[in-house]
């Protein structure tokens, strides 16, 4: 009984003393973090000289799960889940290197009712966008590049509906722009360039031309009704 009991101790302190460990100043072997002054478990997770390992998870200060961590081998890159202090994911998608987003990422509301996804590369938005209805269906889709809209972008109904597609560059509209009614027909079509309404809009009425309207950088030059 001794003996168990010796060994028991043993087993304990060797515990202890194989965790939060460091070799020649890097991080090595299991870690398991609190926040300061408290009980409560800030990360735990496993390093290999340094390198973090595995899984880690991470917890809010109220002791729930705040992230799921699943590293690639050594390379740092890691599949990451992102929970709210209720529990409701939040957000997934793959960090290529230490806090820069990389690949496709899915963000959801508090009510675990998905928002965007949004394409990442080298941490920056570059590639497809889109944003959901709360029942699912898409409200804008487009394409990304170097954080700002660019090329085509469609508007939807919450019911799966074309309502509006537009054309941007850096973020700015730069082309066509057209909406459409509740029978999918063009109801107005005309140009931006920088932002600015430029040459001839038409409005229509019932797929016919019904307006039109001269604009030059912004302001009307000339209306005419058809």
């Amino acid at each position: 009984m001794k003996r168990a009991f010796l060994f028991l101790i043993f087993c304990m302190a060797h515990s202890a003393w194989a965790q939060n460990q460091t070799v020649n100043g890097l991080k090595q072997g299991p870690w398991k973090v609190t926040y300061e002054g408290s009980t409560v478990i800030r990360y735990e997770g496993q390093f290999d000289r340094g390198i973090p390992v595995g899984t880690f998870t991470h917890y809010h200060p109220n002791g729930t799960k705040r992230a799921v961590m699943v590293f690639r081998g050594k390379t740092q890159a890691c599949y990451t889940q992102e929970f709210a202090l209720n529990g409701v994911l939040l957000a997934e998608g793959l960090y290529g290197a230490p806090g820069v987003k990389d690949s496709t990422w899915r963000i959801y509301d508090l009510n675990g009712k998905l928002l965007n996804t949004e394409t990442y590369r080298g941490g920056q938005l570059n590639g497809p966008f889109a944003t959901y209805y709360p029942n699912g269906k898409v409200v804008e889709s487009g394409s990304m590049q170097d954080g700002e809209k660019s090329g085509l972008w469609t508007r939807f109904g919450e019911n799966g509906e074309k309502t509006r597609s537009a054309e941007y560059a850096m973020g700015m509209l730069q082309g066509t722009w057209t909406e459409f009614d509740e029978n999918g027909r063009i109801s107005l079509r005309g140009t931006y360039e920088g932002n600015m309404k430029e040459g001839r809009w038409l409005e229509f009425e019932s797929g016919k031309p019904a307006k039109g309207t001269w604009y030059r950088k912004g302001l009307v030059t000339k209306e005419v009704e058809y």
